[in-house]
């Protein structure tokens, strides 16, 4: 599981926070939010994405490596006070790759950070992020898994989470 940890950030060769990713914050109104690191990678197709889903940019900054609710896995997101500032608990965070490729992460604090090393076009987890927002709302399918695109990836279930 911690080589699943690192892969998220490890993509793009920044190791021991030699460099600061930036990231942006979406939040809705049912305070879920969408992180998506480094900021400068964000893409006008993903951006309208996120604001199509009733998203909208909440505060920016400069990303920290952070564990999981269980501290099993870790990557870049916002520093815990400004999610704390914004009463987020759930939360999807993305890594944007500079060729429009997606990493998906996963926070919710009743399971572990999930982090697959798989990469994924808008286009393929979109439908995804939907059922991961009902997930989040308590409208989830029972026991029914939630997996992001083809393959290996993440899948969540209501009362656990597993890669």
């Amino acid at each position: 599981m911690a080589v699943v940890a690192t892969a998220l950030a490890g993509f793009n060769g920044i190791a021991g926070g030699v460099e600061a990713y930036q990231y942006q914050l979406y939040k809705n109104s049912e305070n879920f939010g969408i992180l998506i690191f480094p900021k400068d990678n964000i893409y006008k197709e993903l951006d309208d994405y996120i604001l199509s889903l009733g998203f909208q940019p909440a505060e920016s900054g400069k990303a920290i490596m952070r564990y999981g609710p269980k501290r099993l896995n870790q990557t870049y997101m916002m520093p815990p006070e400004v999610q704390e500032k914004h009463g987020i608990e759930k939360f999807i965070i993305l890594q944007a790759l500079a060729d429009r490729r997606l990493l998906v992460g996963i926070f919710h604090p009743d399971w572990e950070l999930t982090l697959p090393p798989t990469l994924y076009l808008l286009d393929e987890i979109k439908e995804n992020i939907v059922k991961t927002l009902e997930v989040f709302r308590g409208n989830g399918s029972g026991k029914k898994a939630i997996r992001y695109g083809t393959g290996s990836g993440i899948q969540i279930h209501p009362e656990s989470c597993s890669i």
